[in-house]
């Protein structure tokens, strides 16, 4: 299931990458237009939840429409985190590196935009919210996620995941779970897992 590739005599490992919460601040910038839509005033410290859009008493159609109407400025403002441009940017050098996200194909162009307009180099960009299959088909070696579920879903299937700490996913703790709360944490965890998956 792991491929594995040789480059220039070492390992080159293909890595799944997420994007909100993991390269790049959403909760910010959603907090900002949810608050806008509601007429409320959460912020980053009420969000406990992976599905924060519960703080505003919303059910999955209320947040479908709010989500549509102010989605594209959502995933425009969202700021990239410390390290993370420049740690990607490293990676893409030696490795694969494959965009892997849960946002619906509406906000594909946005995605592009943002990648680019960032510099983000990648290889591949998938929108699924099935990121097991699609790492499965495309033989992804390590998942970088800030998805409890996600996290839980690949342990199942023994494929690594380095979870991007939030607040959100601290109760997941098992042992092919690996946990980084910044990217220079991703780099080594990226590095030591180039040489354990041999």
């Amino acid at each position: 299931m792991i491929r594995m590739f040789k480059s220039w005599g070492q390992k080159k490992l293909h890595i799944g990458i997420d994007l909100d919460n993991t390269v790049l601040d959403a909760t910010s910038s959603y907090l900002h237009f949810y608050n806008k839509a509601s007429g409320l005033s959460y912020s980053s410290k009420d969000v406990t939840d992976f599905y924060f859009y519960r703080l505003y008493g919303w059910n999955n159609t209320e947040r479908e429409k709010v989500y549509h109407q102010y989605g594209r400025d959502i995933h425009w403002n969202s700021s990239p985190f410390p390290h993370a441009i420049e740690v990607l940017q490293e990676l893409s050098l030696s490795h694969q590196i494959s965009i892997i996200t849960a946002r619906p194909l509406l906000f594909r162009d946005v995605t592009i935009d943002w990648l680019k307009h960032h510099g983000v180099r990648y290889d591949n960009i998938a929108f699924t919210e099935n990121k097991l299959q699609e790492c499965i088909d495309s033989e992804v070696s390590v998942l970088v996620d800030d998805a409890p579920h996600y996290a839980k879903e690949f342990a199942d299937k023994n494929i690594p995941v380095i979870l991007f700490e939030q607040p959100y996913n601290t109760s997941v703790k098992i042992d092919t779970v690996y946990r980084a709360s910044n990217w220079l944490e991703v780099r080594s965890r990226i590095s030591a897992l180039q040489v354990s998956l041999r």
